[in-house]
């Protein structure tokens, strides 16, 4: 006797907020990688058709990015891809700087085998990413590569803040990803970074985490002057 053909399960659907933070996830890959520019209305409309979801659904997802600071309302326009002048840019960068520096100054050297290992495997699993060209995977996995890194500073407050900047700045520093070489130098300085610690060079340390920072700022800011240059 024939054994009866097993049917496929159905994903559950998503609950409305599930849906909410899915929809915002993905606006903001498409904000970080240029797909959406600066200054550009989010039009609840196509995007309500876009994601298959309610008015509802848009609006929260849209409040979610507005809380990240990607997403501004303003009268008149509605939603609209957040954008800083230069000069806000370069302060929300310094507040990175000395966020991270005095976590680096925290984090217990010569760093554990267990944490070590950890920073190895994300930076791995970064450079298969970019390399098969899944960007926003790409881009998720070196959120948890230095998130994992400032977590170990021991202090839950500090590496909540460093968080709170890493997201205002995420097109921004997620940028170069998308840019050819960016990330294979990204993966290098990983290493860099990993080693300093593994090997206890506290100021090397120091010194790679800071210089890390200032190549995907360049070239978010050398774009930003060719859009602002295109658009008037």
């Amino acid at each position: 006797m024939k054994a009866p053909s097993k049917k496929s399960k159905r994903e559950a659907p998503l609950r409305s907020d599930e849906k909410a933070s899915f929809i915002a996830s993905a606006i903001r890959h498409d904000i970080i990688f240029g797909r959406f520019r600066p200054r550009e209305r989010l039009l609840e409309e196509e995007l309500s058709e876009r994601f298959d979801a309610g008015r509802h659904v848009i609006r929260a997802a849209l409040e979610e990015l507005e809380r990240m600071e990607m997403v501004v309302r303003r009268p008149s326009r509605g939603a609209v891809v957040a954008d800083h002048t230069p000069q806000e840019i370069e302060q929300l960068y310094e507040m990175r700087e000395i966020l991270q520096r005095e976590a680096a100054l925290r984090i217990p050297l010569p760093a554990s085998k267990d944490l070590v290992e950890k920073l190895r495997s994300l930076n791995e699993e970064f450079s298969k990413s970019f390399r098969a060209g899944r960007l926003a995977e790409a881009s998720d996995i070196n959120d948890k590569f230095h998130r994992t890194l400032f977590e170990a500073c021991g202090n839950p407050y500090l590496a909540d803040s460093i968080e709170q900047y890493w997201v205002k700045t995420s097109a921004m520093h997620s940028y170069a990803i998308g840019t050819p070489g960016s990330a294979e130098r990204s993966h290098s300085e990983h290493l860099g970074i990993i080693e300093a610690a593994e090997k206890g060079e506290r100021d090397l340390l120091i010194q790679r985490c800071l210089d890390h920072m200032r190549p995907a700022l360049n070239s978010y800011l050398q774009a930003q002057r060719a859009f602002n240059v295109g658009s008037t």
